[in-house]
């Protein structure tokens, strides 16, 4: 039978093991944003929810697949198209803004006679969020089924603007929140040409190989965090499979 210093020793062994468990834990992040992935990455890393896990933020989509495949990333916080292309993570939560669990993208021109009627005419400028083989049917589905002639795939929100200036796309997708942080950028008034079909905000995932591990951190993250991502608060993802 041990006394009681050897069994306060074991405690400690065991509890020191579990504590490495858990830091061993990656959370990735690929959410396209006008803040750097670093500021994202060290804003994510630096709340308390997350004390636990190591966190990975990407600025493009290549290099969190890399990862994905590489790392043994357990969580993923990820565009929600994400989940409609790839199966290795299942979500778990959901991403909101004021409660809202979706949004419509602003679909915008530089010139008023590129509206929604000439959609299918024209190149669109798009982020690559789900690979550079999937992005134009993302962009027609969200659409609502409107086929686009072409799309061109950026990493960076920053450079969809250029690419109407410039004349390579008469369109470019944005977020509500991406347009107001860089619309004063724009040398010409971004003009509305119509809205998409509602789109889930990010979720966050587990790889289905650590399915069970609990996860409940993720609710307590701080909304300044989440607001770099143009959030503000997480709830249980109801679609969740059972």
């Amino acid at each position: 039978m041990f006394d009681r210093r050897t069994a306060f020793l074991c405690l400690c062994i065991l509890m020191l093991g579990v504590q490495q468990l858990k830091a061993e834990e990656k959370l990735g992040i690929f959410y396209p944003s006008v803040k750097p992935s670093k500021e994202v990455q060290k804003t994510f890393a630096e709340d308390a929810a997350l004390k636990d896990i190591k966190v990975l933020a990407f600025a493009s989509f290549e290099d969190f697949q890399t990862a994905v495949t590489s790392e043994d990333i357990t969580y993923a916080l990820v565009p929600s198209a994400y989940f409609q292309y790839f199966s290795e993570f299942e979500a778990i939560y959901q991403l909101t803004q004021d409660g809202q669990a979706s949004f419509r993208n602003i679909v915008v021109s530089l010139d008023p006679s590129w509206n929604e009627e000439k959609f299918s005419q024209g190149i669109v400028g798009a982020i690559n969020t789900v690979g550079r083989d999937k992005t134009k049917t993302m962009v027609e589905e969200i659409c609502a089924g409107k086929k686009v002639k072409r799309v061109k795939q950026v990493s960076k929100i920053a450079d969809l603007y250029p690419l109407l200036a410039l004349g390579n796309a008469q369109y470019a997708i944005f977020s509500p929140h991406d347009l107001e942080l860089v619309k004063s950028e724009f040398a010409s008034k971004p003009i509305q040409a119509f809205r998409t079909s509602e789109v889930q905000l990010p979720l966050i995932g587990i790889r289905k190989t650590k399915k069970g591990h609990s996860a409940d951190f993720f609710l307590k993250l701080n909304p300044t965090t989440l607001r770099l991502l143009g959030v503000n608060g997480v709830k249980a993802n109801p679609n969740q499979e059972k």
